[in-house]
């Protein structure tokens, strides 16, 4: 199993290098560090991390609070908050951003290790209740920061375009960053077939084809000569 991948924002450099110490004696993977809030942000977008540990008050214009706004919108990270203060108006502040957990400094190393334990323990729970969920019947995509929900049924065709894929629906239009190839395991249905390079249609949405191209709610969609057994099979089934 490998280990725990944890990034580290801690403005005070002994806390930071003592934090870092302590995860990676015990077969933590701390796989970055930073002391500003601005620069960890930077990184956290480029890394693959479980946890982040996170120091409120920050050197610099950014405190700690923004940073775990930025990563909440974003990403469904665990964050784990330090601080040297308890008072009401620090627990005000952090509620929004919902952390996953809240260390009072200065803490001891069990407590440490036994709140990241807690954490990424009910994270995998939480993964593997999501991935549980039957994914047949819709799917949520990421819409102006929020998570939004898609009937498959709703769905007429897929388009590619680059990194990003328009999902068309009757009366609107979806785009959101991903492949075709990953959006059809995401869905994983039969009723949507590959019938060209930047094509996945709704088979039950079909309206008439031929053997060059398919239509749906008036739109003409290409078959690839790749997908020319489809009509066949297609032709056979009806």
């Amino acid at each position: 199993m490998p280990y725990p991948k944890v990034y580290v924002v801690e403005d005070m450099a002994i806390s930071r290098v003592a934090l870092i110490t302590t995860l990676e004696d015990n077969k933590y993977n701390v796989v970055g560090s930073a002391a500003h809030a601005d620069k960890a942000w930077l990184e956290i977008k480029e890394k693959n991390i479980d946890v982040v540990l996170l120091d409120i008050n920050l050197s610099g214009d950014k405190d700690g609070i923004w940073l775990a706004s930025k990563i909440r919108k974003k990403y469904t990270l665990p964050i784990i908050f330090l601080t040297a203060y308890g008072d009401s108006n620090t627990l005000e502040s952090i509620k929004e951003v919902k952390p996953d957990g809240y260390l009072m400094k200065p803490f001891n190393n069990p407590t440490l290790l036994a709140s990241l334990e807690i954490v990424l323990r009910t994270s995998q729970q939480k993964k593997e209740i999501l991935e549980s969920i039957p994914v047949h019947k819709s799917i949520f995509i990421k819409e102006k920061g929020q998570q939004v929900k898609i009937y498959l049924s709703d769905i007429l065709f897929i388009k590619s375009e680059g990194n990003y894929i328009e999902i068309f629906q009757k009366d609107k239009k979806n785009i959101i960053r991903d492949k075709i190839s990953s959006f059809l395991e995401k869905i994983d249905s039969e009723e949507f077939k590959q019938v060209h390079r930047r094509y996945v249609v709704n088979l039950t949405k079909i309206d008439g084809f031929s053997t060059t191209a398919l239509i749906i709610d008036g739109t003409k969609i290409p078959i690839s000569q790749s997908f020319k057994n489809f009509i066949k099979d297609f032709e056979k089934e009806k």
